[in-house]
């Protein structure tokens, strides 16, 4: 996904939880004492990547909405869009 443009904090933020949470599961027995602070982090890289795949793009999309329709269309006449 990265050769396709997936941002590299996020494809390092995947990896890491499905390494981490495979080698959780697979002993077949959830620890309950398991280390918290690890948890944490993963939960911090869940907010993380909802935060850049989401959240960010959606942000982005609604300000650039905002302007008005002259300057959407100087700014796609100046890409080259139609």
């Amino acid at each position: 996904l990265t050769k396709k443009g997936l941002d590299e904090l996020v494809q390092q933020s995947l990896d890491a939880v499905r390494v981490i949470g495979n080698n959780a599961v697979h002993p077949g027995q959830i620890d309950l004492r398991d280390n918290r602070e690890m948890a944490a982090s993963l939960f911090g890289l869940v907010n993380l990547i909802a935060e850049i795949m989401i959240s960010r793009p959606k942000h982005v999309k609604a300000v650039y909405a905002s302007l008005p329709a002259s300057a959407r269309a100087a700014i796609q006449k100046r890409d080259g869009k139609p």
